[in-house]
């Protein structure tokens, strides 16, 4: 089995596939034929009896390329990456290892909204000793309630990792499901039919998403003016999930306490979008998921599906 591999970024040295990526992939299925390309060129000639393909985005004309293909995979959880239809006998293999590095980054965002890290040094430009201004918003991440839109993988890792703090949980997701069992007597799944009741209640909404038509602006005017004015919000999903306008529109009039983005719904951000200026708004470039041992959990994950996939145990 050749596993062709093209996973090259200009920017992310951990979302390039090393040397030390291919042996600990090679451990895990020593009987495979592993190529690791650095050009499109070369991984595009390698195609060719390639039974396994690994990218972050792959062309619908690559296929007549690859006539021995069995599994299209990338590391991303998104299910946007691949834009293709792929003939038959062809499957499409998505990342779900995203979840406990994201995790790490809603909750720094949460203690760093609760305890004044980021309002301080944000303040710090224009007020040398902000003491004041920070003890009329700093208050604690335990006791609040923390709500989860989409209660997936990434969605349990991040309550997961919060429980600790003692924080009630809630999980909104499309069907509902038996709790984890981390969960204490007060935390609960709930449906997509309950948003509305369930956010005036909330302390801290995060939305971990994915991109489709019933997520678009799942978060509008109306649901961002049913939260307390002390809630903060937080995405990390896809951008397409929050009307911005609205956004712009309620931290602006003071109405909300804070947000923090992660994604957007056109990236880069452009220099002349409101949310770069708006009041008690931080940005993250896409890069909640950025972590020295990303593709290190990519291949883990991984490795058993191949090994599945080619018959050995």
């Amino acid at each position: 089995m050749k596993i062709a591999i093209f996973l090259r970024h200009p920017d992310v040295p951990c979302w390039n596939f090393s040397d030390a990526n291919r042996q600990r992939l090679q451990a895990a299925i020593p009987w495979a034929k592993i190529a690791v390309y650095s050009a499109r060129e070369d991984f595009l000639r390698g195609l060719a009896d390639a039974v396994v393909a690994i990218v972050w985005r792959f062309k619908q004309e690559w296929f007549a390329l690859a006539p021995c293909l069995r599994l299209l995979a990338t590391p991303a959880a998104g299910r946007d990456y691949f834009q293709v239809s792929p003939p038959p006998g062809v499957r499409l293999y998505y990342g779900s290892f995203h979840g406990e590095i994201m995790a790490e980054t809603v909750l720094g965002m949460m203690l760093g909204h609760c305890r004044g890290i980021i309002a301080s040094e944000r303040l710090r430009h224009s007020h040398p000793w902000p003491q004041a201004k920070l003890a009329k918003t700093m208050k604690l991440l335990r006791g609040s309630h923390v709500a989860i839109l989409g209660f997936g993988h990434i969605g349990e890792w991040i309550a997961r990792l919060a429980k600790p703090f003692g924080v009630q949980i809630t999980g909104i997701k499309r069907v509902a499901s038996p709790p984890p069992s981390y969960f204490s007597a007060a935390d609960r799944i709930v449906t997509i039919a309950r948003l509305h009741e369930t956010l005036p209640t909330v302390d801290h909404l995060v939305l971990a998403l994915p991109a489709d038509k019933t997520t678009d602006r799942i978060i509008g005017k109306a649901e961002l003016a049913l939260l307390p004015p002390h809630a903060a919000i937080y995405n990390i999903g896809r951008g397409n999930a929050i009307d911005e306008n609205a956004l712009h529109e309620a931290l602006t009039a003071g109405r909300l306490s804070g947000a923090y983005l992660d994604v957007f719904a056109v990236e880069p951000l452009p220099a002349s979008s409101p949310l770069r200026n708006c009041p008690a708004l931080f940005l993250m470039p896409h890069a909640s998921a950025i972590a020295p041992n990303y593709l290190d959990l990519f291949v883990d994950e991984l490795a058993p599906y191949l090994r599945s996939l080619s018959g050995e145990s």
